[in-house]
């Protein structure tokens, strides 16, 4: 069994072929429920409104693009208008308020990190080690960490290499010499307080 369509242009496709057979079979078909001519007027209605939706869908498009260009003019003269005033009251930025604005915020410094918690050394093997630590308590956001060596008879701190987490393994270090690691935290603003540190004799 032929199932009816569903969409819009099969619908009318159908409905022009029903007028088409009524009226070519009308002989032995004279009482339709719908007449012929009436399914005809049904359909011509459907494209008169169709033609109508198509007319006024783009009308609205080319409204929308009128009223994006509008804002947009709008908007430019608003900011033009605004950084005036910024301008002419620098000196009195609560006269901003009559405009419904404001001063501009101050802004935000940012603080060095804390100082870098809880270093360990959670594994290690015949020329590396694995150390772990805890971020700072307090101070600003990290952006990464510096791993710092020294021996432990007094050398000078040198880096040996950054992680942006809080665990790093730290590989080629000499046998036989005692180390001593710390860990730096660091961002735009500068280095936090060194770690504490922790030696190993590998």
């Amino acid at each position: 069994m032929p199932r009816f369509p569903e969409s819009e242009a099969e619908i009318l496709k159908l409905g022009r072929l029903i007028v088409e057979g009524l009226r070519t079979a009308e002989s032995d078909l004279p009482s339709p429920p719908v007449p012929a001519d009436e399914l005809a007027a049904r359909i011509e209605a459907v494209d008169t409104v169709a033609a109508a939706t198509v007319v006024a869908e783009s009308t609205l498009r080319d409204q929308h693009a009128v009223k994006d260009r509008e804002l947009e003019s709008l908007v430019d003269g608003m900011k033009a208008n605004l950084k005036y005033a910024e301008v002419a009251f620098r000196d009195r930025p609560g006269r901003l308020n009559q405009l419904g604005w404001g001063p501009r915020r101050a802004g935000t410094s940012v603080a060095a990190p804390g100082e870098v918690r809880d270093i360990r050394i959670v594994n290690e093997g015949d020329s590396w080690v694995i150390l772990d630590w805890s971020a700072p308590a307090s101070g600003g956001e990290v952006a990464a960490y510096t791993i710092q060596r020294r021996k432990r008879d007094g050398g000078t701190w040198e880096d040996i290499g950054t992680s942006i987490g809080t665990k790093q393994l730290v590989s080629n270090q000499a046998r036989g010499v005692e180390f001593e690691y710390r860990v730096i935290a660091v961002n735009k603003a500068g280095s936090g307080q060194p770690s504490a540190t922790v030696g190993v004799v590998l």
